[in-house]
């Protein structure tokens, strides 16, 4: 891996703009951050009623499975606890950002 030295006027505002305006928009390859976001709470929902789903079926005495209820709660409280450790996260960057002097 080459790494060239520290050229002077190479990252002035114009050549990182000019730099920006060559490289071809690679933004509609993918799903946007936003999306991606409810995505992910939408799975979390969907196993929190699967998982609840379950748990009234066990209850109510319609199946007899309670190892498969008991892993799908697991498994939907792991994601929510997973879901908030990601949130608390991002508001910590959030307010890291907001703290920054400019």
């Amino acid at each position: 891996m080459r790494i060239d030295g520290f050229q002077p006027g190479t990252y002035s505002p114009q050549a990182l703009r000019r730099t920006a305006q060559e490289q071809p928009a690679e933004r509609a390859a993918g799903p946007g951050f936003g999306q991606q976001i409810k995505s992910a709470v939408d799975n979390v929902n969907s196993l929190q009623h699967n998982a609840n789903d379950l748990a009234e079926k066990v209850a109510s005495g319609e199946t007899g499975d309670t190892h498969k209820a008991m892993i799908a709660m697991e498994h939907a409280l792991m994601s929510l606890d997973f879901t908030l450790q990601v949130r608390n996260k991002v508001l910590e960057a959030y307010q890291e950002i907001m703290r920054t002097q400019i």
